[in-house]
């Protein structure tokens, strides 16, 4: 009884969203013990298992991304739109990071039956993010900026349904700020703009 306290009273808080595995030894934990006593856990619904090695007291699918190195990834495309009001949907969490494949698969991954789709970013294309209070926790999310700038990207199949509403948000400065000059990007998202009247 003693470990199952110490897992709630160092891993069931609000700063704690997830904890892995390898977390347990840290407390002491023997490692044929800490197998069992996460195997209980889960089979009595007291932790959900994000993904493998990962663990959380929360339900609360969002809390996957902190699975995940910091600074290495954010919620975005349609998801972001959603959260900043500017699509109505509710569309699956798709996080972009640059550490796929070394630290994760892209690919679709199901947490409380909740689809949610990593895909690989370059570290090059990797800025214009900011933390978003979602619930309890500062989560990482695409500016409305750079929300259309990966749209545009990764060619998403729902921009032009998201875009007049996108748009209302959008600083232009900021804009024109991330977007590097005469470059294909930078043509792609005039020529996307140009269909509502708006001048890049």
């Amino acid at each position: 009884m003693k470990y199952i306290r110490k897992v709630r009273r160092y891993f069931n808080r609000p700063e704690k969203p997830v904890f892995s595995y390898s977390e347990l030894k840290t407390l002491g934990i023997p490692e044929k013990y800490a197998k069992v006593l996460i195997y209980n856990m889960v089979k009595r619904k007291e932790i959900y298992r994000v993904r493998k090695g990962w663990y959380t007291f929360h339900s609360d699918p969002l809390v996957f991304i902190f699975t995940l190195p910091p600074n290495t990834a954010y919620y975005g495309l349609g998801f972001a739109a959603h959260l900043y009001k500017a699509w109505d949907q509710v569309p699956n969490p798709e996080i972009l990071t640059y550490v796929a494949p070394r630290k994760i698969r892209s690919g679709t991954y199901f947490f409380l039956n909740t689809p949610i789709i990593v895909r690989r970013i370059s570290k090059k294309m990797f800025f214009g993010y900011k933390l978003l209070m979602y619930n309890r926790w500062y989560i990482p999310v695409s500016s409305p900026e750079k929300t259309l700038i990966d749209m545009v990207y990764y060619d998403y199949p729902f921009l032009d349904e998201i875009l007049p509403s996108l748009t209302e948000i959008i600083n232009f400065n900021d804009l024109r700020k991330m977007l590097p000059d005469n470059s294909s990007l930078e043509r792609k998202v005039k020529i996307c703009l140009k269909k509502y009247n708006l001048i890049l």
